[in-house]
């Protein structure tokens, strides 16, 4: 047997055999609740492995209801008390088994840098790494690029401190013993209230009819994720900032992190559930169809900003990417089977009425997860540990930039690691340029699939204190196979993946990962025939085009086309969504990084945001002013005036886009949220009337009035489109054409990704307002103002580093 199963013989002496396997995390609610009672208890050194409490449960399993294991000699019937003694120390020797197991483990895996032979360099580190990538202990991955690590790490730690004295680990003492017995007893009071009323809601639940035929016969209803998220009685989702009376007293600087964030949840779900009836009313459900009234909590989470409840359709314009309500679930948690834009849940300014998602809403419940492929930019390994499974547990693929000082041995390279999970490191061409696209696909045991393409880094800066977009799509499977068709929007999604998947190596990684895997034999997704198992899902949904930059040099419209500006050009022509004749794009960028500004190249971008291709734009002429394009970028008063101050702004950059020249172009960019600073790529296109000076005269009715086909004609059809991802409004995000000679060419230094969606030409403006996560219309720079500059305005700009 492996260590694995020694350490667990070890814990429990295989007297738990005959009992099966040990019970996942809510299969069996009372040994759930039989396991939390002996981790409040447990007395925690700190120098616990990772995989402590999943141990913990085995060993609980073995003795639970049984006898006491025969193999450490104790009578087979003997008080509870002798029996939790005996386990406490055996879980004291096993775990240092565990440690001194760990510490004869080998080196990291050796690499072998020569360019020879690609597939046999990967192929002999698998064979050196195959011992290692069961160790089960977590090893710290590689850190994030250096300058990005540390601008984040200083302003996550100014951001904690600001709203008053940091919080020290709290040491146990003799003295504490009376009030922490209190807390744990109020917190076992509220999980049990907790139990009751989901057993009474269970026993009243009206049943609604299912969403879609297609939801698995094996769904079960559970609490949506996102609509019912537990409220906060503190201001802050830091859970230790949160009273004691509402979460058991545990030693933070000791205890678990999973263990720690599971109490604390139940204890959330517990003071919820607790709450008057009346504090969460139903709103009527309004959609189209709808026979009931389904009720939608109106209930903010951790944070002020989260809010989940149904907007008001009289009175607020319909987000294209966002359904009314309420969503099917599974096993795995609640999905969106028409894609669902939203904001980041945040724990800092004004509450919204809007649904949004946090990292936890994203990845589903992670014991029904078959598979993870992941990427971004910057990557907090601790906290990420905290959201994802363990890749020794769940088959793990890691996108993400490879460390610059192992450049360029690991450019473009596959890794295994220590960890279980493989690491596909992008290949950058050049000495610049940022792989600098998020997304997450999700493979789940109900046979859905989930597509989440963000803004947001994995680092809990990202998606609690600034602004980002996050759109989740789920993809259930067909009863059989259906070919990817070109030229059809639906498919545009796969089909790009698909060459991005190939591009970055994953195939690699897949198949590494299915044979060598512990639970490789169970991965649901395979790259075989060039992905050809992107046929097996229903993308008849899909509403959305995929833009991506991948960094290279492409010659010729047809190469050019499929990326970056080029390709947002294509997409919009292809689509259909371009103004009609006598129409204009006004459009407007807000990011959180920009470029260097030149006539030339603002130009370009301008006319492929109107839906001309690479081919239409060859020759095209020197242009002589600037087009209507706006720049929204925080000013300086903006970000002194945010809840985080200057602090808060270590990852915006306004670069050399600020001049006299450009000084125009700059509008202030303010969240919805207020005080809030937005690190969120949103590009908002609306097709306006031409002024009367460039020969557009519209012709009025007899009478004043507009005849009926008119009216009917403007609406109906695309009064504008919206991008979100990765994308910087920036030559190195987007792409240099260089269409003045023969078939032109554009280079590339990112990766980027993101999606394309149009507003309905009736009531476009109003839409694009309800889209955008800024207030609109953005305020244009006035004389006085200055963009924020985080080298000349950082808090130590005169001090040497910001």
């Amino acid at each position: 047997m492996d260590y694995n199963d020694y350490y667990a013989a070890s814990i429990g002496g295989l007297a738990g055999s005959g009992q099966g396997p040990v019970p996942r995390p809510g299969q069996n609610r009372e040994f759930d609740a039989y396991c939390d009672e002996m981790l409040a208890e447990t007395v925690m050194t700190g120098d616990e492995p990772e995989d402590f409490v999943p141990e913990l449960r085995r060993a609980a399993w073995a003795t639970w209801r049984t006898a006491a294991p025969t193999s450490l000699g104790e009578p087979a019937a003997h008080r509870q008390e002798d029996e939790d003694e005996e386990l406490a120390r055996v879980l004291a020797l096993s775990a240092q088994e565990h440690r001194d197991h760990q510490s004869r483990q080998g080196s990291p895996i050796p690499r072998d840098d020569g360019e020879d032979d690609e597939d046999e360099q990967f192929r002999r580190a698998i064979a050196a790494s195959e011992e290692e990538a069961r160790a089960p202990k977590r090893q710290k991955r590689e850190e994030t690029p250096e300058e990005e690590r540390r601008q984040l790490e200083e302003a996550m730690a100014a951001s904690l401190a600001a709203p008053g004295e940091p919080i020290a680990a709290h040491e146990t003492t003799s003295d504490d013993e009376e009030r922490i017995n209190a807390a744990n007893a109020e917190y076992q009071a509220s999980r049990e209230a907790f139990r009751e009323e989901e057993r009474r809601r269970r026993a009243e639940r009206i049943k609604v009819p299912p969403v879609a035929s297609a939801t698995p016969e094996t769904a079960l209803p559970t609490p949506p994720p996102s609509t019912t998220a537990p409220t906060s009685v503190a201001t802050s989702s830091d859970p230790s900032e949160q009273p004691l009376f509402n979460r058991p007293y545990v030693d933070s600087a000791k205890l678990s992190d999973r263990a720690q964030m599971e109490q604390e949840r139940l204890a959330r779900q517990a003071a919820r559930n607790a709450q008057p009836s009346g504090s969460n009313p139903a709103v009527s459900s309004s959609t189209k169809g709808a026979s009931t009234s389904q009720a939608i909590p109106l209930q903010a989470s951790a944070g002020p900003s989260r809010a989940t409840g149904s907007h008001s359709q009289s009175t607020a314009p319909r987000h294209p990417l966002q359904a009314p309500g309420p969503f099917p679930s599974d096993a795995a948690g609640e999905y969106y089977p028409d894609g669902e834009l939203r904001n980041s849940t945040l724990t800092i300014g004004q509450e919204t009425s809007e649904r949004t998602f946090d990292a936890r809403d994203v990845i589903g419940r992670t014991s029904q997860i078959s598979l993870i492929i992941m990427c971004s930019f910057v990557i907090d390994n601790e906290w990420l540990d905290t959201i994802l499974p363990p890749p020794d547990k769940v088959p793990t693929i890691v996108i993400r930039p490879h460390p610059r000082e192992n450049h360029p041995a690991w450019n473009g390279k596959v890794q295994a690691q220590p960890t279980g999970d493989v690491y596909c490191y992008p290949r950058m061409v050049g000495d610049w340029g940022s792989a600098h696209m998020k997304f997450f696909w999700i493979f789940y045991k109900t046979g859905r699939l989930r597509v989440a393409i963000m803004s947001a880094n994995m680092v809990k800066y990202d998606w609690e204190w600034i602004e980002n977009t996050i759109f989740v799509q789920d993809f259930l499977p067909l009863p059989r196979p259906v070919p990817l068709r070109e030229d059809h929007l639906p498919h545009d999604l796969p089909r790009q993946f698909t060459f991005l998947f190939i591009h970055l190596k994953v195939h690699k990684a897949l198949k590494y990962l299915t044979d060598m895997h512990p639970a490789g034999k169970a991965i649901p997704f395979s790259a075989e025939n060039g992905f050809q198992d992107m046929e097996r899902y229903d993308w008849s949904k899909v509403k959305v085009g995929i833009v991506m930059s991948v960094p290279g040099t492409y010659d010729g419209p047809d190469e050019m086309d499929k990326f970056g500006l080029c390709r947002l050009g294509r997409l919009l022509s292809d689509q259909g969504w371009k103004p009609k004749v006598g129409e204009k794009v006004v459009a407007e960028y807000q990011g959180s990084s920009l470029g260097q500004y030149g006539l030339d190249w603002t130009d370009l971008f301008y006319q492929f945001c109107c839906g001309k291709t690479s081919r239409q734009l060859l020759g095209h002429a020197k242009p002589k002013t600037w087009p209507p394009v706006k720049v929204l970028y925080p000013s300086l008063a903006t970000v002194d005036a945010s809840h985080l101050g200057r602090d808060g702004g270590g990852t915006m950059f306004v670069g050399k886009g600020w001049n006299k020249v450009t000084q125009p172009l700059f509008h202030d960019a303010n969240s919805k949220r207020g005080g809030v600073l937005m690190h969120a790529k949103v590009l908002v296109a609306t097709f306006e009337p031409r002024e009367r000076s460039l020969g557009f005269v519209p012709s009025p009715a007899k009478g004043g009035k507009r005849k009926a086909e008119d009216m009917s004609d403007e609406a109906e059809g695309v009064g504008g489109w919206v991008y979100t991802g990765s994308h910087n409004f920036s030559s190195a995000a987007w792409g240099t054409p260089n269409l003045k000679r023969g078939d032109g060419s554009m280079n590339i230094r990112n990766y980027e990704l993101g999606i394309v969606f149009p507003l309905a030409r009736e009531g476009a403006r109003a839409i694009a307002d309800r889209v955008a996560p800024y207030k609109r219309p953005a305020r244009p720079y006035g004389p006085k103002d200055e963009p924020w500059d985080q080298k000349a305005h950082g808090v130590d700009a005169n001090g040497g580093g910001d």
